[in-house]
C-alpha cells in the first residue's frame, strides 16, 4: 500500500497530535531546508511552540540544575528550568550526532509522558553516522525526503485536532494480524505492534467509524511497520499445501484449529501485502544497512569521555561551569573579592558578595590517555631480515617498560603487494614473542599501504579513547602503489596522498630510515605527515628503542 509522502505527512502529524506520548514524534530523513519551510510555516500560522534542542545543549539545559552564578550572589540556591520542562513541539536538529547522554535524558522523559511531540533531523546516510535505535524505536513515523524534490512536497497539515478523539474497536484477530505481521518483518519490540494497533484505531474514528477495517490496518502499519522492516516475509508456495508428508502429519486437533484461524489468516497475509507494497525498491539494500548498523551500534570498550574530576590537579581555569565542571568556589572568591567596593557602589541594593560570570572559576584536572604505539615495518627486500631483527628487539624492550607507563605496543608489516597487523595494541610480553616470531621477509615495498593500514588503526585507537603514535622503520624506496601494481612514480604520489590524511589525526610520528644513504622522498614524507624524519644506516634494538621514545616524547 504506497502512501504519498504529502499524505503520510499529514497523517503522521495528525496522529502525533492526537496522541504524543504513545506515538512520540517524527523522524525526517534527508529533509532539506526547502523541505522544512512548509513545516515551519505551519508551526507560525498555528502559534504552537517549536523548541529546538541542539546536540552541543548540556544536560542542564535540558533538565535544568542548579544555576551557580545566582546562588552565589543571592546566597541560596536558585534552580532554573530546563529546555525540556518547556510546552509544545521540540525540533531535534541533529538525531545521529546527539550524545548519549542527552539520547537517554530524552528517552526517560518520554517513557514518563513528560515530552512534547519530537521532530529529529536524521542525515546519518550522508555521513555513515549512526542514529540512536532507542530513540528511533519510540517515535512511531518517518518520512524519508531523499527521492522527494522540494516542489512536489505540499503538505495539507490538519487545523484543528482534538486531543479527545474515542478509539473505534478492534477485533482480537486483527491484534493478532497486526503481532504476527510484525514479527514476519523481524521487528521483535513490541512497542511498534502497539503504535499500528492503536494508530488503525484513531484512524478509523477519524473517518467516523466505530470498528476498525482493514484498509485501517494496512494504512496503519505501512505509516509505523514498513521503515522498521529488518527481513521481507518469503511468499507462501500453494504446492506446499498439498505435501503428501505434511497431510500423513495432520490430525484432527490441528483441522480444527486451522478453522479457528482462518480470521486470522487471511487478514494477516493482506497486511503484509500491503507493507510489502510499501517498501522502497531497494529494500535489500535497505536491510544490509540496517544490519550494519545494528553491529555498530554496541557502546564497545573504552569509548571516549570527558574527565573533569580526576586526575592531577592543575590551576582552576576561568571558565563557565559546564556538567562535568566543579566550581572551585575559593579561586572564584579571590577573583571577585578586590571589586566588591566598586560594585556595591553601583549596586547599592545588593549586600552579599557581588560576583560577576568572568569571576566563575572551575577545577582542572590532567587525565592522561592511554597511549598506544604502533611500529610500521618495512619487510621487503633483501636487508627486511636485518630491520624485522631490530625491531623485534625494539618492541620488547619498550613492552619491558610498558607495564609502568600504561602503554600498548603494535606492530604492523608490510611487504609485496599488502599489509598485515601482526601485533594488535597489546601489553602482553608473551604475546607479542609469539607474533614476532611469525613476520616474514620478501617482495616489493608498498609503502602507501603500509602507511594506510597504520592510518587506519591510528584512528580505531583513537575512537576507543587511546592516544596513538606511530614508529615508521623504512628505506622508503616504494615501488607499489595502492592498487597493488609496481609503478614507483605512483607508489610514491600515493605515499605522500596517504601522509597528507594521516597529517589531520595531529598524531606524533617519526620516520627512521633504515638504508644506507638519507632518502629525501622519505623525508618530504614525513614533513608532508607532521612527523619527524631520523637517518639510522646502521640500526640496533637499543638505539630504535631511544630514538621511539625521544622523538614521541615517551
Amino acid at each position: 500500500m504506497e502512501i504519498d509522502v504529502n499524505r503520510k505527512t499529514d497523517l503522521a502529524f495528525e496522529l502525533t497530535a492526537i496522541n504524543p506520548s504513545l506515538f512520540g514524534g517524527i523522524i525526517l530523513k534527508g529533509a532539506t531546508h526547502e523541505h522544512m519551510e512548509p513545516i515551519l510555516n505551519f508551526f507560525k500560522k498555528a502559534d504552537l511552540k517549536l523548541n529546538k534542542i541542539f546536540s552541543n545543549f548540556s544536560i542542564a539545559d535540558l533538565n535544568g540544575g542548579i544555576d551557580p552564578l545566582e546562588s552565589l550572589q543571592k546566597g541560596h540556591l536558585v534552580h532554573r528550568k530546563g529546555i525540556l520542562n518547556r510546552s509544545g513541539w521540540f525540533l531535534c536538529t541533529s538525531l545521529n550526532e546527539m550524545p548519549k547522554a542527552l539520547q537517554s535524558m530524552l528517552n526517560h522523559q518520554m517513557d514518563n509522558m513528560k515530552l512534547g511531540p519530537l521532530l529529529a533531523f536524521d542525515d546519518g546516510f550522508r555521513k555513515n553516522e549512526i542514529s540512536s535505535p532507542k530513540l528511533c524505536d519510540r517515535l512511531a513515523f518517518s518520512i524519508d525526503f531523499t527521492d522527494v524534490r522540494f516542489n512536489q512536497y505540499f503538505p495539507n497539515f490538519f487545523s484543528t485536532i482534538s486531543p479527545t478523539v474515542q478509539k473505534a474497536e478492534i477485533t482480537e484477530a486483527q491484534i493478532q494480524s497486526v503481532v504476527v505481521s510484525a514479527v514476519q518483518f523481524g521487528i521483535d519490540d513490541i512497542r511498534p505492534a502497539y503504535m499500528t494497533i492503536t494508530a488503525a484505531q484513531y484512524l478509523a474514528a477519524l473517518d467516523d467509524r466505530v470498528t476498525v477495517e482493514q484498509n485501517d490496518l494496512n494504512l496503519a502499519a505501512t505509516l509505523i511497520l514498513a521503515h522498521r522492516a529488518q527481513v521481507v516475509p518469503e511468499e507462501i508456495d500453494n504446492d506446499q499445501q498439498d505435501d503428501t508428508q505434511k497431510e500423513n502429519e495432520e490430525n484432527i486437533k490441528e483441522e480444527n484449529e486451522q478453522k479457528k484461524n482462518n480470521e486470522i489468516n487471511l487478514p494477516t497475509e493482506v497486511l503484509i501485502e500491503a507493507i510489502k507494497a510499501s517498501l522502497p525498491d531497494n529494500i535489500y539494500e535497505h536491510l544490509r544497512n540496517n544490519i550494519r548498523q545494528k553491529a555498530k551500534t554496541g557502546s564497545g570498550f573504552g569509548n571516549r569521555q570527558k574527565s573533569k574530576v580526576k586526575g592531577r590537579p592543575k590551576p582552576s581555569r576561568n571558565v563557565p561551569p559546564g556538567d562535568q565542571e566543579r566550581i572551585d568556589i575559593v579561586s572564584t572568591l579571590r577573583s571577585a573579592a578586590p571589586w566588591q567596593k566598586l560594585r556595591k557602589q553601583q549596586l547599592k541594593t545588593s549586600k552579599n558578595i557581588v560576583i560577576l560570570p568572568g569571576d566563575l572559576h572551575t577545577f582542572n584536572f590532567e587525565d592522561r590517555s592511554e597511549r598506544v604505539i604502533i611500529f610500521l615495518v618495512d619487510a621487503s627486500g633483501s636487508a627486511a631480515m636485518n630491520r624485522l631483527g631490530e625491531s623485534k628487539g625494539a618492541i620488547e624492550l619498550m613492552l619491558a617498560d610498558s607495564y609502568a607507563r600504561r602503554d600498548f605496543v603494535s606492530l604492523i608489516s608490510f611487504r609485496d603487494t599488502s599489509a598485515e597487523i601482526l601485533l594488535p595494541p597489546t601489553r602482553s610480553l608473551v604475546q607479542t614473542k609469539k607474533r614476532l616470531g611469525s613476520l616474514m621477509a620478501g617482495g616489493g615495498t608498498p609503502l602507501a599501504t603500509g602507511l594506510d593500514a597504520g592510518i587506519k588503526l591510528a584512528q580505531n585507537c583513537k575512537r576507543s579513547g587511546k592516544m596513538p603514535s606511530l614508529a615508521i622503520l623504512t628505506d622508503g624506496k616504494a615501488n607499489i602503489d595502492l592498487d597493488g601494481l609496481p609503478n614507483r612514480e605512483k607508489a610514491l604520489s600515493d605515499s605522500v596522498l596517504v601522509s597528507e590524511i594521516g597529517k589531520k589525526l595531529d598524531m606524533k610520528s617519526v620516520f627512521i630510515d633504515c638504508g644506507k644513504r638519507p632518502n629525501n622522498n622519505l623525508k618530504s614524507l614525513a614533513t608532508s605527515m607532521g612527523g619527524n624524519y631520523v637517518s639510522l644506516p646502521r640500526t640496533n634494538a637499543t638505539k630504535i628503542s631511544n630514538l621511539v621514545q625521544e622523538n614521541l616524547d615517551i
